[in-house]
């Protein structure tokens, strides 16, 4: 079809600011009005690609850029992820570049995503998520104890390993957590943008005098500075978007992942490796902590599945709805032995380069839990409860309770044989 041909796409309602309830339905809804559709962006109008087979083709196009030189002035919001990265000219993310510069900037941090660190932060892990069950263990053996499994747990392991990644001591991690809560889920804007300005001044803060860091990524691209292999805005910029990108997604993708084994028998949840791995996969099929990909903007005009989309327009790909619409009726079935795949962490050249790591953080936070609490449950008298908006979700209450003969005291010797696994599995999947 010629692009003067193409069809105008509808307009649906999508709830673009963060509200404490979850907006999965309406993300979901706006995939079954149309392939693709328009959504009323702050007064401006953002095109959202809610079929599979064309968000393949939207995620690979080249005349799809990510070049955050292309953004329109109206879509720098303070406190939204384009009003929150600095111009071109100061530094760019991988996230919103393209071309050499994308391809530059993804080679520096493929040096730190490594397998052989990935390898080595998965054995970190295992200590971790145990710790933070021996606090649990106590409360439990006086009682059937019912926890908020988020404040407890979900948020901690992501939080605690991002926090030792980086290289901030732990008195950092409960103000990196209150800073990034603002910035993703106030439904104040003023308070969002002051989360983010409050982030990167921090950031500045530890680039400017390291001596309270530990050795890690922070410190690492500060040497890489000493070098003049990157700037020290680039250090600031690309901290504020491994922080944004590797801490909210994982805690949230850990939740669902065990709100969805607590939401079965005890008798079928996942035991071995393999229905662990796959368990994992259909939650990020089902509950893609990024209901959204990130921006995208047309070069030139365009057809997509016959829908006009024009030179300039921002695009979005409904990552919520691609997953669940090649599969009618088993859409929305949580069912790991189905295998039916999913896009939650994109496609091409922006791939998420941190795939790897969320799938090992995900895999021991469940594993270890569904090991020392085989008999949790969720509770009978609190809700689950979920905090979102169209391109993040999370849930934040997760109320746990929790039982199992295990339950009475910490097992340390548990605690090394998984560690010991982990190194085996050489922390991949």
């Amino acid at each position: 079809m010629n692009v003067g041909d193409s069809l105008d796409a509808p307009q649906v309602d999508m709830p673009i600011t963060p509200v404490p309830v979850d907006c999965m339905p309406s993300v979901l809804a706006a995939g079954r009005v149309a392939p693709v559709v328009t959504i009323n962006y702050h007064g401006g109008t953002a095109w959202d690609v809610c079929d599979i087979n064309l968000a393949r083709t939207a995620l690979t196009d080249p005349r799809l850029s990510k070049d955050i030189e292309l953004t329109p002035d109206w879509m720098r919001i303070p406190g939204d992820i384009l009003g929150s990265l600095p111009s071109a000219e100061v530094a760019r993310v991988m996230l919103m570049s393209d071309g050499p510069e994308h391809a530059r900037i993804r080679q520096a941090h493929t040096r730190i995503f490594t397998p052989r660190n990935t390898e080595k932060w998965a054995i970190r892990l295992a200590p971790l998520a145990a710790e933070l069950l021996d606090e649990l263990t106590g409360e439990a053996a006086e009682g059937n104890a019912e926890v908020n499994l988020v404040e407890r747990y979900t948020d901690l392991i992501p939080l605690g390993f991002l926090c030792e990644m980086l290289g901030l001591p732990p008195e950092m991690h409960a103000e990196l957590k209150r800073v990034t809560n603002a910035i993703l889920y106030s439904p104040d804007q003023a308070m969002r943008a002051g989360g983010v300005g409050a982030l990167a001044g921090a950031i500045v803060g530890w680039a400017s005098d390291p001596s309270p860091l530990h050795e890690g990524v922070i410190t690492g691209l500060l040497k890489d500075v000493q070098n003049d292999v990157i700037t020290m805005d680039e250090v600031v910029t690309w901290t504020l978007s491994l922080v944004m990108a590797g801490y909210e997604t994982t805690a949230s993708l850990i939740a669902a992942t065990i709100l969805e084994a607590l939401r079965k028998p005890a008798g079928q949840r996942p035991k071995s490796e393999a229905e662990i791995n796959t368990w994992i996969e259909e939650t990020l099929r089902i509950h893609p902590p990024a209901t959204h990909a990130t921006w995208r903007f047309a070069t030139e005009d365009l057809d997509i599945g016959g829908y006009f989309i024009p030179k300039g327009a921002p695009v979005q790909i409904n990552i919520a709805a691609v997953n669940r619409c090649p599969h009618g009726e088993l859409a929305d079935d949580f069912d790991p032995s189905t295998s039916l795949g999913h896009l939650s962490f994109g496609l091409g050249h922006h791939y998420c380069l941190g795939a790897a790591l969320a799938r090992v953080e995900a895999k021991i936070a469940l594993s270890t839990f569904l090991s020392r609490f085989p008999d949790a449950r969720l509770s009978d008298t609190t809700e689950v409860a979920w905090q979102s908006e169209w391109m993040n979700r999370r849930i934040r209450v997760l109320p746990v309770v929790l039982a199992g003969p295990d339950a009475a005291q910490p097992d340390h010797g548990r605690r090394d044989r998984q560690t010991d696994a982990v190194a085996e599995a050489g922390g991949t999947q």
